[in-house]
């Protein structure tokens, strides 16, 4: 059931009536709300139901179990049981098949011809979301930095919540189990907020990211060879948009659902191209899991406390992690070096500058421009299905061997408007939100009304995936 598409518009509407009609039923409405999540993630496999269920109630009991035991050992050993059943499961699903496959590679080159024997499990869809929002659960009842919940309900909510189950943002327990503690209220500006969001996920996702995935995008990664340099540096350039009009479309959809029943998800993207280095653009993209990664990985392992060598080495291992996290493939390694690299080396420079000031006028803008092509740059990386392809991306790339730009207008079009957009000044947005909000009922359906015309006209008649979805 993928956002773009009627079934779940259907589907949000009809949830909507039923949770606001037993609005003064605490448990009847978490009841609702929770059945109406499982609904939502067996409309991709039943069976996979048994995975999120399982590790719901593994956590849901391994909390309170922390939480009553006052030896360190127990503790430990309850926290291991978590962890050692989470990230099993996420190895088992994910990483089965490329640490085999790994695992004969280097042998062969030792001289040991082996047969891999691969598992070919279908990868549970949400899983990586859902496993680090549990683990997060788990680790902070152990720190002792909150509570665990007595309402199985309300944790099995928390986990299975459907407007971010299946691609975020990574939402944790003490951001969203506190939501239950007051009393939903269905008010004006809340409805509105809530449209604007998904109205602006839909616009993200339909006519920026599927738009240029059809019109250019897909076709340059699935034969780079039969295009000349110039067009394959284009798609590069426009995948920037797509990838970003895609994930982020998603995070806007999901914040936007949450909204209609009264619930507030976490921001995952703040403008990120408008960053000034690796550094900062983490901190605007994908913020939920950069947060995720410093806080239960990057600082326990000393985070900057220590001396500047393991600090650095840290570091790069955390963004290695979060390389490996997005998916199980050479590429995915690479991806996470290069941006621990980039990372390493923006703080390396931070380091050694003697102005602390941050950069204004004219250097703000050249950071940026660098900046921005240090990720257009590593797209092949992020976006090929393998290595050899994204090699043959790369060749096309530099080998200069054309400058034809078969690119429709509206291709342009579209690629120039995101730009522009983007760049603005960031409190444009939010006026422009407000502005909705106070608009009276009947204008806002007009404007949904309109908007939905023109995604039905421009969307194609098979609602596209999301990117993340296969994370």
């Amino acid at each position: 059931m993928l956002f773009n598409s009627f079934e779940y518009v259907l589907f949000l509407v009809l949830t909507c009536s039923a949770f606001w009609g037993l609005v003064r039923y605490r448990l009847l409405r978490t009841v609702m709300l929770l059945l109406s999540s499982y609904v939502f993630y067996m409309s991709w496999n039943a069976s996979f139901l048994v995975l999120i269920v399982g590790s719901t109630a593994v956590d849901y009991c391994v909390a309170i179990q922390i939480y009553k035991s006052e030896r360190p050992w127990q503790r430990k050993a309850l926290l291991a049981i978590s962890l050692t059943l989470n990230l099993g499961l996420l190895g088992l699903f994910k990483y089965a098949d490329f640490a085999v496959g790994a695992f004969v590679e280097t042998a062969s080159l030792f001289g040991f011809a082996l047969e891999p024997t691969y598992l070919h499990l279908v990868l549970p869809v949400g899983i990586s979301f859902y496993t680090f929002q549990t683990l997060s659960y788990s680790i902070d009842v152990y720190r002792g930095t909150l509570k665990p919940t007595r309402s199985f309900l309300e944790f099995a909510t928390f986990v299975a919540f459907f407007p971010q189950l299946v691609a975020g943002p990574i939402v944790r327990a003490s951001e969203f189990l506190p939501q239950f503690d007051k009393d939903p209220r269905l008010r004006t500006h809340q409805v509105g907020e809530g449209l604007f969001l998904i109205l602006c996920g839909m616009m993200k996702k339909v006519l920026v990211a599927d738009f240029l995935a059809i019109r250019l995008i897909d076709r340059v990664f699935e034969n780079p060879g039969t295009f000349s340099s110039a067009e394959v540096w284009f798609a590069v350039y426009a995948y920037t948009w797509q990838l970003y009009g895609d994930f982020s479309g998603y995070t806007d959809i999901a914040r936007g659902s949450a909204r209609l029943f009264d619930f507030e998800l976490p921001r995952n993207f703040d403008r990120p191209f408008q960053t000034t280095g690796p550094i900062e653009f983490w901190r605007c993209w994908h913020m939920t899991l950069s947060r995720w990664v410093q806080d239960y990985i990057y600082i326990p392992l000393g985070g900057s406390r220590i001396s500047p060598l393991r600090s650095y080495a840290n570091l790069f291992f955390s963004f290695v992690l979060i390389g490996v996290w997005h998916g199980a493939g050479w590429t995915f390694v690479l991806f996470g070096i290069w941006h621990a690299t980039g990372v390493t080396l923006n703080r390396l420079y931070r380091s050694l500058r003697t102005s602390k000031e941050p950069f204004r006028g004219w250097k703000k803008w050249l950071s940026m421009l660098v900046s921005v092509h240090f990720f257009v740059i590593h797209w092949p990386i992020f976006r090929s299905p393998n290595v050899e392809r994204m090699m043959e991306v790369y060749e096309q790339m530099f080998a200069f061997s054309g400058a034809s730009m078969r690119v429709d207008g509206w291709v342009w079009t579209v690629f120039i408007a995101v730009s522009v957009v983007h760049f603005t000044p960031r409190l444009w947005v939010p006026k422009v939100q407000s502005f909705f909000v106070s608009l009276p009922a009947f204008a806002q359906a007009a404007v949904v009304t309109a908007i939905a015309a023109l995604l039905l006209y421009v969307g194609s008649e098979q609602a596209a995936p999301f990117v993340y979805f296969q994370f």
